[in-house]
């Protein structure tokens, strides 16, 4: 089995009233649930959180959490040129030890 119970997933596919059901029932697009039944040997072997019904392997994927992304925003105060330097040696790459980053910075 792909699933085990206690997995996180994403579901969109056919919902089946039993985990033999011929029919599907209903249908459900990009729900993100728990697995809490397995019918191992069954049509459609996998249930969710709030019974909504059984489902085909190929209609669940693990549910994979957002990566969360930052911004953050600094004022630079210019230290012996170092704004103007960049401005206008835009082609360069400086290289600064996070010590001597800290002072620029006036951490």
């Amino acid at each position: 089995m792909k699933f085990k119970i206690g997995d996180k997933v994403r579901i969109s596919g056919d919902l089946y009233v039993s985990s033999n059901a011929e029919k599907p029932v209903s249908k459900i697009t990009s729900k993100v649930t728990y697995i809490t039944r397995i019918a191992k040997g069954s049509k459609h072997p996998y249930n969710t959180t709030g019974d909504l019904g059984w489902m085909n392997e190929s209609s669940i994927e693990l549910y994979k959490e957002p990566t969360p992304s930052y911004e953050v925003e600094i004022e630079l105060t210019d230290k012996d040129g170092l704004i103007d330097y960049l401005k206008n040696h835009n082609d360069k790459i400086i290289m600064i030890s996070s010590d001597e980053l800290k002072k620029v910075l006036g951490l």
